[in-house]
Order: C-alpha cells, then sequence, then structure tokens
C-alpha cells in the first residue's frame, strides 16, 4: 500500500468509521478508491470546523475546487488525498460537477445562518451524503449504479440526516422542524429506500451499507462502536440494510 492510500485510509478509518467498515465488504481493488472518495468528504466536511471565520473557510473550499480542476485538467497537486481522489476519478469516471456540488454544498456549514425549509435540507443532503453513496456505489458497480440512483437519493437523507439530528445547536433542521420532525421524515426515507432496495445492484451493496445505522443514531446521538459494527456486519450478511 503507497503512503498515500494508507492516509486516506487512516483517515477513514478515525474519522468515518460506519463508512470504513462497510468498505471492507467490497473488493480490494475498490476499496482503495472508496477510502480515497471518502478521505475527501471528510477533508471537505471539517474545514467549518477547523476555520474560525468564514472567508478563510470559503479560500480552503476554493483550494478544493481549484484542485478538482486540475485533477480534472490532467494535473495532481502533491497532496495525499487528491493523489488517490485522482486514482479513483480516472478508475471510475466519477463525474466532476458532483464533486464540485459537494463543496460548495458545504458552503452553508460555514454560516449561522438557518436551513431555509424542508426542500433546501434535502437538497443539502442530496449533494453532500446522497451524492457520496451513489459516487461510492459508482466506484463498485460502474454504469449499472445508475439503477440505484433514486435508492441513494433517498439513502443519503435517512442517514445524513441520522447523522446530525441531535446536534446543537440545530443549525441544519429548517424553521419549525423539531427533533421529533425530523426523526419522523428520516425514517420516512429510510422505509422508501428499502422498498428500492431491489433496485440495487448487489455489486453496489456495500456503498449502502452505513445507512444500516441510521435508527442507531436517530435513537442517540453516539450509539457504540460494538452495535454499529454488528449492525453493519448483519446487513453485509443479510444483503439487506
Amino acid at each position: 500500500m503507497s503512503s498515500d492510500a494508507g492516509h486516506c485510509q487512516d483517515l477513514v478509518r478515525d474519522h468515518a468509521r460506519d463508512r470504513y467498515l462497510a468498505s471492507l465488504f467490497a473488493p480490494d481493488a475498490e476499496r482503495r478508491h472508496l477510502f480515497a472518495l471518502y478521505a475527501f468528504d471528510i477533508e471537505i466536511a471539517r474545514i467549518a470546523r477547523a476555520v474560525s471565520e468564514p472567508h478563510i473557510g470559503l479560500i480552503r473550499q476554493q483550494w478544493w475546487l481549484d484542485t478538482l480542476d486540475s485533477i480534472y485538467g490532467g494535473t495532481v497537486p502533491a497532496h495525499p488525498v487528491a493523489a488517490e481522489l485522482a486514482l479513483a476519478i480516472k478508475a471510475a469516471s466519477l463525474p466532476q460537477h458532483a464533486l464540485r456540488a459537494l463543496v460548495q454544498a458545504r458552503e452553508f456549514d460555514l454560516y449561522d445562518d438557518p436551513m431555509p425549509g424542508l426542500p433546501a435540507l434535502e437538497a443539502y443532503l442530496g449533494q453532500t451524503s446522497s451524492a457520496l453513496i451513489q459516487m461510492a456505489a459508482v466506484i463498485l458497480a460502474g454504469e449499472a449504479a445508475a439503477a440505484g440512483a433514486e435508492a441513494a437519493g433517498l439513502a443519503g437523507v435517512a442517514y445524513g440526516l441520522a447523522l446530525k439530528i441531535h446536534d446543537e445547536p440545530q443549525h441544519l433542521l429548517p424553521s419549525g422542524m423539531d427533533k421529533t420532525a425530523a426523526t419522523a421524515h428520516a425514517r420516512l426515507r429510510l422505509e422508501q429506500v428499502r422498498a428500492l432496495r431491489n433496485s440495487i445492484p448487489q455489486a453496489a451493496l456495500p456503498a449502502f451499507l452505513p445507512v444500516s445505522t441510521t435508527e442507531l443514531y436517530l435513537a442517540k446521538p453516539t450509539p457504540s462502536q460494538f452495535r454499529r459494527q454488528l449492525t453493519i456486519w448483519w446487513a453485509a450478511r443479510h444483503n439487506r440494510f
């Protein structure tokens, strides 16, 4: 394993444990690219937590937007996550617009503005959580992943909302939506995506396995690692989430 690949794997193991565990059920060749994609998401998501002023965060986000442009233009900056992401992009033909949208959606995180409404919330989760699931599915299943695109959209809303529902202050929830209403909405999306399970290519299942922990996060903000690991293992063993 290269040092860049090891860096991405460690980053995912330490900061996105559910996705790390789910990736262990993926083939070796694709697992490396999953770690690169997830490491990229981690880099973008933690910008807001690392800066004290929005304009500093915007500068860091712009660096990643420029980095994406460079990668698609054939030049890879000397950065371990960028280098591994470039390999994943080449191997799976990941769409540039989806990666750029993921970065741009995170601009919301830099400010204290309330979420305008439920459509805006679903759009935000769609460009971040859902897009990540769909791109992971593309890495695993190629063009066949398109059949599970609707499922990825619903899964990302359910899982992404569950991860955020206990955050304080409740920056992500629209005005008028409390935790009870948000929980009900996440469960609705979870029920809907489970009804579409048959549309998901078998090869893409590891991209969806983290969604199996949704109910655990809805119940408490920090479910135990053992419960999450057992839940993901059960979902993989039974080919469902």
